[in-house]
């Protein structure tokens, strides 16, 4: 998850650089040609999506917990555990602290603020202003 964070961090740095021209393949053997806001955007909600439902209403944070898969009481009780497992995204490690994936909490609240014109506009220092809200 850290490096995951810096690699969007570099995203976002490169793209108030190079703006909205410059466009690479995502993913690699797409066709697919994406900005690097775009690109960004796209790892951070590769990481959200372990801690969302899938179609059979299946967090992969929780892996093979059937407590936190289907008991009405914990089934929204999400867990930050200390790593990810790059397979099947279960939580691995301890789960009593945030450890690196509390950073999910910081995309999200990226990502929701912004679009990649309005960040090309008011660049990176607007983007963490309480009252900003670019978009």
């Amino acid at each position: 998850m850290p490096v995951n964070a810096l690699i969007i961090r570099a995203l976002l740095s490169y793209f108030l650089y190079y703006g909205d021209n410059f466009k690479i393949e995502c993913p690699t053997g797409s066709g697919n040609l994406m900005n690097l806001f775009e690109v960004a955007h796209e790892l951070a909600d590769r990481l959200t999506r372990v801690f969302l439902r899938d179609d059979a209403g299946r967090r992969p944070i929780h892996g093979g917990a059937d407590k936190f898969q289907h008991d009405t009481c914990w089934r929204d009780c999400l867990l930050f555990y200390e790593y990810i497992h790059g397979d099947n995204g279960a939580g691995i490690g301890a789960s009593h602290q945030t450890g690196w994936t509390g950073l999910v909490a910081s995309l999200i609240e990226i990502f929701g603020k912004v679009d990649a014109h309005a960040f090309l506009r008011g660049g990176r220092h607007d983007l963490f202003k309480p009252e900003s809200k670019l978009a």
